[in-house]
């Protein structure tokens, strides 16, 4: 996949989906916007970043990826969340049960596994990209 595939890739993402974590290189978490970056700076992680894209990988167990993108999206967010069975639940109150690691509540189970498939989706938009001829 070259550069311009790569801009091509990260452009076609949904702009909400631009920046939040989806490949792990190391010990961080990157977004499509940020190993975009990378890659333009031609670094080895840029490199790392790149082949995990090629690949269809994230670079870490999709649980670790939602409970990031999670945590992302609820920080600051105040908004409730209702279930169909009339729960409602607050944005602080699901940041907590997070880092708590409160995986047996139903809504956070949900939420993760909604946020695995969002991510799957995401990094499988590159696909469409790789037999393109497109030139840097």
């Amino acid at each position: 996949m070259s550069l311009e595939l790569m801009r091509r890739w990260v452009a076609s993402l949904p702009p909400a989906e631009r920046n939040l974590p989806l490949l792990h290189v190391g010990n961080v978490f990157y977004t499509p916007v940020q190993a975009l970056h990378e890659v333009e700076k031609g670094t080895s992680i840029g490199e790392k970043l790149q082949q995990l894209v090629e690949e269809g990988r994230f670079g870490t167990d999709v649980t670790a990826l939602a409970k990031a993108r999670l945590e992302m999206l609820l920080q600051g967010a105040n908004v409730k969340i209702g279930t169909l069975s009339g729960r409602v639940y607050d944005t602080k109150q699901l940041e907590e049960m997070l880092k708590k690691g409160d995986w047996n509540d139903p809504a956070l189970k949900l939420l993760l596994a909604a946020e695995i498939k969002v991510a799957e989706q995401d990094l499988k938009i590159a696909e469409k990209f790789k037999g393109s001829s497109a030139e840097e």
